[in-house]
């Protein structure tokens, strides 16, 4: 089974408590993968989020992909109002598209691929990066390909005490 290194990467300083009783703190962290997508060379940073319901690419991400050759449109009923998903402080509208060819889940020594994922493309980009030169990450949710057939491992090191976790695939 290939297990995936996630890094950890703290999104603030960790929520101090107190009392006696637990830990003195719950730290603030997100698991990020790196990610091969069409067209590009260079893997994008891809944020693990098990309370994402799918997979969703930035605007930013996906606007190079090759329609018919990297993905495909899967329209949503005509009749149905069109879709908005919200992100922390980011509401956006979007479309679903299958990609033809697998997108690559991997750290830096194990790479696995992962065909027919299904992800929603954004109409835009997270507001802290519309005026960044950093890209936008992928969220990796639970629905879409890249996650199924695997398992989250969430431990700390023994010398630092850091959060630690791991993506153990099929």
């Amino acid at each position: 089974m290939p297990v995936i290194r996630l890094a950890t990467y703290a999104v603030g300083p960790a929520f101090p408590l107190a009392g006696p009783n637990g830990p003195p703190a719950v730290p603030r962290v997100q698991f990020r993968s790196l990610l091969r997508v069409p067209g590009t060379p260079i893997p994008k940073d891809a944020i693990i989020d098990t309370g994402a319901p799918f997979i969703c690419f930035p605007e930013q991400i996906w606007l190079p992909f090759q329609e018919g050759t990297d993905y495909e449109w899967c329209p949503f009923d005509p009749t149905a109002p069109p879709p908005l998903a919200r992100v922390t402080d980011w509401t956006f509208s979007f479309r679903i598209a299958r990609f033809l060819t697998p997108l690559v889940l991997m750290d830096y020594s194990t790479e696995v691929e992962r065909p027919d994922v299904v992800a929603a493309f954004a109409a835009g980009n997270p507001p802290a990066y519309r005026t960044r030169k950093a890209l936008p990450p992928v969220i990796v949710g639970l629905w879409g390909g890249l996650l199924e057939g695997s398992r989250i491992a969430v431990g700390r090191d023994p010398t630092s005490g850091h959060l630690t976790g791991s993506l153990e695939l099929q």
